[in-house]
């Protein structure tokens, strides 16, 4: 009896892990630094935005209105790509993507673990503010979370096995 109940809550809980990459659980760090930064507005005195329309706002005013132009005349990915040294770089340092801030917890929180996911994902959606296109910001979350899987299970694809070992059960009952 006690094997059933475990088997079923086996089979429920591999199917409640096939829908996690729609629903990302939330992200819980054991790292108290971490814990520490995500509560903070400003980290080494600068600002940290509480969410994708702040960060937007803020980029908005870091960057002018002459330098924002050549960006109306490429598309996202290009401009992704282009600017991921800059003021890609300065967002990640800045608003510390890595040791965590209260926005890449946010960012973590949507489904994206990966410091180039963050920025590149920023970078996207500073292009649509400029250029005025919708956010559609889940929509990029889950297009990024889904690209980030692929990448992962192609990794894994190419990993080579080095042992296998079969653990015989020598009880039967």
């Amino acid at each position: 009896m006690i094997f059933r109940v475990l088997l079923f809550l086996c089979l429920i809980s591999n199917a409640l892990d096939g829908q996690a990459v729609k629903k990302v659980k939330n992200f819980v760090s054991k790292d108290s630094l971490y814990n520490e930064n995500i509560k903070k507005s400003r980290l080494y005195g600068v600002y940290i935005p509480r969410d994708i329309d702040d960060a937007l706002e803020k980029l908005m005013e870091l960057t002018s209105e002459e330098a924002r132009k050549p960006m109306l005349k490429t598309d996202e990915n290009t401009i992704a790509k282009k600017l991921y040294f800059g003021i890609g770089r300065w967002m990640e340092y800045n608003w510390n993507f890595e040791e965590g801030s209260r926005f890449s917890h946010y960012l973590r929180q949507k489904g994206l673990f990966y410091t180039e996911d963050m920025t590149r994902t920023m970078l996207i959606l500073f292009h649509r503010r400029v250029v005025g296109n919708p956010l559609e910001s889940e929509a990029l979350f889950n297009k990024m979370v889904e690209e980030r899987s692929r990448k992962i299970e192609e990794e894994r694809k190419k990993m080579e096995v080095i042992k296998v070992e079969k653990i015989q059960n020598s009880s039967k009952g």
